[in-house]
């Protein structure tokens, strides 16, 4: 059995570092707005192993700066265990938290360009041209509309 759990932002720091900056220091995965008290971060557990997380913070989109916004960061998928639907299933509950408990209309993203693919499949609407992030590489904004 599967579980999406809301959980504080340390529990999602060990994912984040092991798939998203593991050349980094472990601190480089500790995001600034990580403990704003608006910030959500959301796993999907099987027993007591993580296999998915989710962060959630509040901020607009500047190419849609009159639409309440939520932007999704830090989302990641345990190697493994990739390509089994947990990255769906967290971004589908974190979704689905944000529909029910906030009136944020768009949540948006910058996604690796290796990740456009599952965006896309998800619903999000990519924009612009590829930008490069400093020690994590090019990517795209996205967004969809909740």
């Amino acid at each position: 059995m599967f579980k999406i759990e809301k959980v504080p932002p340390s529990v999602v720091y060990p994912l984040r570092h092991k798939v998203l900056r593991p050349n980094l220091p472990f601190e480089a995965v500790c995001l600034p707005p990580d403990n704003d008290p608006d910030a959500i971060h959301f796993t999907v557990k099987k027993d007591d192993t993580i296999l998915s997380i989710a962060s959630l913070y509040s901020e607009p989109l500047e190419a849609m700066s009159n639409k309440n916004a939520y932007r999704l960061r830090g989302m990641a998928t345990e190697p493994a265990e990739q390509g089994n639907g947990f990255g769906a299933m967290v971004l589908h509950g974190a979704m689905d938290y944000l529909k029910k408990e906030t009136d944020v209309e768009i949540l948006w993203c910058n996604a690796r360009v290796t990740a456009f693919g599952f965006y896309e499949k998800m619903g999000f609407t990519i924009l612009g041209a590829i930008f490069d992030i400093p020690n994590l590489g090019p990517h795209k904004t996205g967004y969809i509309e909740l």
